[in-house]
């Protein structure tokens, strides 16, 4: 019961790292508000974890829904104590063929939305001079690889978001940091894994031997998440099998 008695905002959670971040946050104690845009998946991951579990739809790059998610929280809990800012997009093209309005599609979503949301959670954090805010970011903001320039960058961005809110709000008791995965099964994934000979090759860079999945990086969220990380702010934590180790 690691999380008894504290409340946990997780975008994205109705599938992939954002479902399993959920149960392992709900199996530590946590009253759990998972958000996202598909509604019959946020019905089926309540009905999944059980009681203290709310689910409410909205999109992450739209003010007012982000307004709704923060009142239905307080509403009906007492304060904010983590957010796991998990939503995000993957896409790729080559750099000079990529259209003016993919480019902004990833920023809103992988950071400005991320910007809005978080700025929203610290006051209640700062009153209750206590939080954790963990960005699920990837090894692609620590690392480029072809392809796929926007998602390097906006996730570089997040990582320094990340650390800015670390030393900013750290005297207020809220710590904020980065896991950085490497490729993980997901629905996100799941076009690109269908690659056999890709993802073949890709495999060699993981001397763990494989890739991860979701439940690898909700481990990794509750160690932050939880009191056992009250030492731990401002770090870029790569889960990756070892990917960026060489």
């Amino acid at each position: 019961m690691r999380l008894k008695n504290k409340t946990a905002i997780i975008t994205g959670g109705g599938s992939g790292i954002g479902l399993a971040t959920a149960h392992a946050f709900h199996k530590e104690g946590a009253k759990v508000v998972l958000f996202g845009r598909r509604k019959e998946l946020l019905d089926k991951a309540s009905k999944e974890i059980g009681n203290y579990v709310l689910s409410i739809q909205g999109d992450m790059t739209k003010n007012e829904d982000l307004d709704h998610l923060i009142n239905e929280t307080l509403n009906n809990f007492n304060g904010i104590d983590i957010l796991v800012n998990n939503a995000g997009l993957f896409e790729g093209a080559p750099l000079h063929e990529i259209s003016d309005s993919q480019w902004d599609t990833i920023m809103d979503i992988n950071i400005r939305s991320v910007f809005q949301l978080t700025k929203r959670v610290l006051p209640t954090m700062m009153t209750k001079k206590n939080g954790s805010i963990i960005h699920i970011s990837s090894i692609l903001g620590l690392i480029a690889v072809p392809q796929v320039a926007a998602y390097n960058v906006s996730k570089g961005a997040l990582n320094q978001f990340s650390r800015s809110i670390a030393v900013e709000y750290g005297s207020h008791g809220i710590r904020s940091n980065s896991i950085c995965p490497g490729l993980i099964e997901t629905d996100m994934t799941a076009d690109l894994m269908e690659d056999k000979a890709l993802m073949q090759e890709w495999s060699k860079e993981y001397p763990i031997g494989r890739f991860g999945k979701p439940n690898d990086i909700a481990n990794a969220c509750l160690y932050l998440a939880s009191d056992e990380s009250s030492f731990v702010t401002g770090a870029l934590i790569p889960v990756d099998g070892g990917f960026t180790a060489h």
